[in-house]
C-alpha cells in the first residue's frame, strides 16, 4: 500500500511570517489552505497586515496640506491688499471733507470781514457821531456804539479824536486811552477809505481792526474803529478734532486752535512748539496705516495737512487732520476679514478632523477583522494538525498491519514449500 504524504504545520503568531517563508520556498499546503469564506490573502498574510496596520499612521495628502498653505497665503495677501485699498479710499475721502471743512471756513472768515468791513463806513455817515464830535459831548455816543455792535456782531467798536484819544467805545474801560501811534489810526488818517489793520494786542493774540477817517470840511475830526469778531472761530474750531490755522503773508500765525502757536511761522511752531494734552489725544495716530508719506509730523506723529486760499491779503488756511478716522474704519474692515478666514479655517480643520476620524475608524474596524481572521486561520491550523496527527497514527497501524499480512504471507508460503516435499514422501 502506498504511503501517504505528511507534513506538519503550526500557528502563526500575529506580524510573523509563515513557515518556509524566511527563506522564500512556497508555504506547505496546510499553511496555504483556507477556512471556508476566508480569502486566500487573508488567511496567509494576515498578521503581516496586522502588524502593518498597527504601525499605520494617519497623516494628510501633500496636496491637502499645499492647500491650507495655499489659503493662508490668500488671506494674508487679502487682508493686505484690503489695507492699502481701504487706507487710500478712506485717506482720500478724509482729504476731500477736509478741504469741505476749510472751504466752508473760509466762507465763514470772509463773511465775518466783509460784514466788518462796511460798519465803519455806515457809522461815518452818522450824523449823530459827526455832531458829538463837532461839540465834544459824548454823553450817549457809547450807547449808540454799544446798540451797533448788538445788531451787527463786532468784537469793538471805538470812536477817537483827531488826536487819537478814545471817546466813545463799546468797552467804557477803553475810553479815554490813547492810541495816536496805533497803526490802523495812522492808516486811517492817510487814506479816505475803510482800511484794514492786522495787530498784535498787548495782551497776546491779533486784532483785526477796520477804520475810517471821519472828514468834518476836508479836515480830520475823528476816527471810527470797527474791530473784527475773529477769535470765535478758534473756539468753534477747537470743538473739531483737527488742528486748524490761519496764517498771513508772511506765513504767521494769526488764528490757529492751538494758542502757543500765534505769532510764530507755521513750520517753526510745528518744530519746535509742545502740544497740550488735548491736541496730541486729537492727532494720536500710528503710521503704520498710511498708505502714502504723511504730509506733516507733530511730536513725530504722522497727520494729514490740507491747505486753503482765502483770497483776502494774501492770508491761507491750515488743517491738520488725525488718521484717527482712517485706521478705525480700516481696522473694522480688517477685523472682519480675519474673523472670516479664521472661521473657514476652523471648518476646514473641522472636515479634516472628520475625515481622520472616519479613516481612524475604519482602520480599526480592518484590524478587528484581521485579528477575527487569524484567530480562525489558527483554530483551522490546530484543527488540521490533529487530523494530521490521526491520520499518521492511522498509517502506523496500517504499516504494521502490512507487516504483519506480510509475514503471515511468508509463513504460508514456507509452509506450502514444506507441504509438499512432505506430501510427496
Amino acid at each position: 500500500m502506498a504511503r501517504l504524504p505528511f507534513t506538519k504545520t503550526k500557528a502563526v503568531p500575529d506580524g510573523a511570517p509563515p513557515d518556509g517563508a524566511s527563506d522564500g520556498s512556497a508555504p506547505g499546503p496546510a499553511a496555504a489552505a483556507t477556512a471556508p469564506g476566508v480569502p486566500a490573502t487573508a488567511t496567509s498574510a494576515g498578521g503581516g497586515l496586522l502588524g502593518g496596520m498597527s504601525g499605520m499612521s494617519i497623516r494628510s495628502p501633500w496636496w491637502l496640506r499645499l492647500l491650507i498653505i495655499l489659503f493662508i497665503a490668500l488671506a494674508v495677501s487679502v487682508i493686505w491688499f484690503t489695507n492699502g485699498f481701504l487706507g487710500d479710499r478712506f485717506s482720500e475721502t478724509t482729504r476731500n471733507r477736509a478741504d469741505v471743512r476749510l472751504a466752508l471756513y473760509t466762507g465763514h472768515i470772509l463773511s465775518e470781514l466783509q460784514r466788518t468791513s462796511i460798519v465803519p463806513l455806515l457809522l461815518t455817515r452818522d450824523p449823530d457821531l459827526m455832531n458829538s464830535l463837532k461839540t465834544h459831548d459824548f454823553s450817549t455816543t457809547s450807547q449808540r456804539l454799544i446798540s451797533a455792535q448788538a445788531e451787527i456782531g463786532a468784537a469793538s467798536i471805538l470812536l477817537l479824536d483827531d488826536i487819537g484819544r478814545t471817546v466813545a467805545a463799546t468797552d467804557r474801560t477803553q475810553i479815554d486811552t490813547k492810541h495816536g501811534s496805533e497803526q490802523y489810526f495812522v492808516n486811517a488818517q492817510r487814506s479816505k477809505d475803510t482800511v484794514f489793520t492786522l495787530s498784535e494786542k498787548p495782551t497776546g493774540g491779533y486784532q483785526f481792526t477796520y477804520s475810517r477817517a471821519l472828514l468834518s470840511d476836508g479836515k480830520l475830526a475823528g476816527v471810527i474803529v470797527v474791530g473784527a469778531e475773529l477769535a470765535k472761530f478758534e473756539r468753534v474750531w477747537a470743538g473739531i478734532t483737527e488742528v486748524v490755522a490761519v496764517t498771513d503773508s508772511e506765513n504767521r500765525v494769526i488764528l490757529s486752535t492751538e494758542p502757543r502757536w500765534r505769532g510764530l511761522p507755521l513750520n517753526e511752531a510745528l518744530a519746535t512748539r509742545s502740544v497740550p494734552s488735548a491736541f496730541e489725544r486729537a492727532f494720536r495716530l500710528t503710521s503704520d496705516w498710511a498708505n502714502e508719506p504723511p504730509d506733516a509730523y507733530l511730536r513725530g506723529e504722522a497727520v494729514m495737512r490740507n491747505e486753503a486760499r482765502i483770497p483776502f491779503h494774501g492770508w491761507r488756511l491750515t488743517s491738520f487732520t488725525s488718521y484717527d478716522s482712517i485706521r478705525e474704519k480700516v481696522n473694522t474692515v480688517l477685523a472682519l476679514e480675519i474673523m472670516g478666514f479664521a472661521v473657514l479655517l476652523a471648518m476646514i480643520f473641522y472636515l479634516l478632523s472628520r475625515r481622520a476620524r472616519r479613516q481612524t475608524a475604519v482602520f480599526r474596524r480592518e484590524s478587528a477583522e484581521l485579528r477575527q481572521l487569524n484567530i480562525r486561520l489558527q483554530r483551522e491550523i490546530a484543527e488540521r494538525e490533529k487530523v494530521q496527527k490521526d491520520l499518521a497514527v492511522a498509517e502506523q497501524t496500517l504499516a504494521q498491519s502490512s507487516k504483519l499480512a506480510a509475514l503471515g504471507e511468508m509463513s504460508a508460503a514456507v509452509s506450502h514449500e514444506l507441504n509438499q516435499p512432505l506430501a510427496a514422501m
